[in-house]
């Protein structure tokens, strides 16, 4: 099978020829725009400094005797002993 994609990077007697015909796209600045700046303060300035329904569940859990769980306990623990001793610092 034979593809003839008709793809030529050479002009006339075989001089190269530049294959673009756009301009080169201009360097990004490297300037950044603030004008959204004052919105993000102004929601920020909305939000609570803490979320009550979270607040509420912490104290639940550290009220709960078995919270964390035996299992969970175990996981983490699994979990920083093969940290201590991999060979990854």
């Amino acid at each position: 099978m034979e593809i003839n994609s008709n793809l030529s990077t050479t002009g006339v007697n075989g001089a190269a020829t530049p294959s673009r015909s756009t301009p080169a796209p201009t360097m990004l600045s490297d300037r950044v725009s603030l004008t959204n700046s004052s919105a993000l303060e102004q929601a920020l300035g909305n939000s609570p400094a803490s979320r009550p329904e979270m607040v509420e569940r912490a104290k639940s859990l550290l009220a709960d005797p078995n919270y964390p769980s035996s299992d969970t306990l175990s996981a983490v623990s699994w979990h920083l002993a093969s940290a201590l001793t991999s060979d990854n610092p």
